[in-house]
This record gives structure tokens, sequence and C-alpha cells, in this order.
């Protein structure tokens, strides 16, 4: 083949090959943004999903209970921050415990960086907080049985440790 002729045959190649559509892989979501469960995840192991919380603020393991939360996001620092709010009002915390009722002022989250958190998901942090526990027992609580508080753990807890993630739900 004369070398006019690679040329050309080179070029068809490249237009022909740029032609082609080619479709990007689809993304998921951000974390922390529009309306979503928070997920209990285990901090050991397979970081198996050890349940929800509640629209109140209370880790369960019965599905039908878990709160849908809204989040929204902030513009007050460098960092991703947000505030949470569900069906029973802004969430905060209140000593180490996270609640959600009317009257309460929203707090200022953020995520917690991966290498102290889960690898590959955004965990939900306030201030330099961020892995929780429950009283008593501790978690996660049973199927079937009541819903339980979570806070902050002071690694006195009974049971087995958690961080809180995110779960877009459809809108």
């Amino acid at each position: 083949m004369r070398p006019h002729a690679l040329v050309t045959l080179a070029l068809t190649s490249l237009t022909t090959a740029a032609a082609i559509p080619t479709s990007s892989p689809p993304r998921s979501p951000p974390s922390f943004t529009g309306k979503g469960q928070l997920r209990a995840l285990w901090n050991q192991g397979d970081h198996a999903d050890l349940g929800c919380l509640t629209a109140t603020g209370l880790w369960t393991a019965d599905d039908s209970l878990c709160g849908t939360f809204t989040a929204a996001k902030l513009d007050t620092s460098s960092l991703p921050t947000y505030t949470l709010t569900s069906a029973a009002g802004p969430c905060h915390i209140y000593g180490a415990r996270f609640e959600c009722g009317q009257g309460y002022q929203g707090y200022e989250f953020g995520i917690w960086p991966f290498p102290n958190s889960i690898p590959g998901k955004d965990c939900l942090r306030y201030g330099q907080y961020g892995l929780m526990g429950s009283s008593g027992q501790g978690g996660p609580p049973a199927s079937g049985d009541p819903a339980v508080d979570i806070h902050f753990v002071s690694y006195s807890e009974k049971g087995k440790y958690v961080w809180l993630t995110w779960a877009a739900v459809e809108e």
C-alpha cells in the first residue's frame, strides 16, 4: 500500500470511530441530597445494614418504620454540610443523641471521610463525631422490637457500633 493511502485509511478510521456514540455509565445521585433514608451500617466486618432511623431519629430493624429525610445543602463551609429534616421536624443532636422533632433547631451535619468510616460510603458526622451506638442492650434492635435511641458512642455501649449512611429514595 502506498504511504498516501495509509494516511487516508488512518484518517478515515479515526473520523469513523469518533462518530460512533459512546454512553457513559449511569451516575448515582450524590449522598445526602434530596430525600433519603438514614441507614445504620455496622462499622466492622462486612458493614452489614443493621436497620434505619425512624422519622423521630430512633434506630429500628423494621424497614416499614424507616423515616424519609430531606437533606438541604448549606454553603457555610468549604466542606460539604447540610441540614436534615423528617416528617417529625428538623434533626439535631441533643447531648450525643440524634433526634428529629418540631421546635428543634436544625443542626449542621457533614460527611465523615474515609479511612475512618466505611469504604465507598459517605457517613454522617456532626463536628468530630460520627460512630454511633445505643444504650441498654445496645443495637441493633431485633426485628419486631421497639425502636431504640441512637447516639455517638462512648465505647461503653453493648451491641454493635454503626455509621449512618444515606439511601436515596424516589421523590
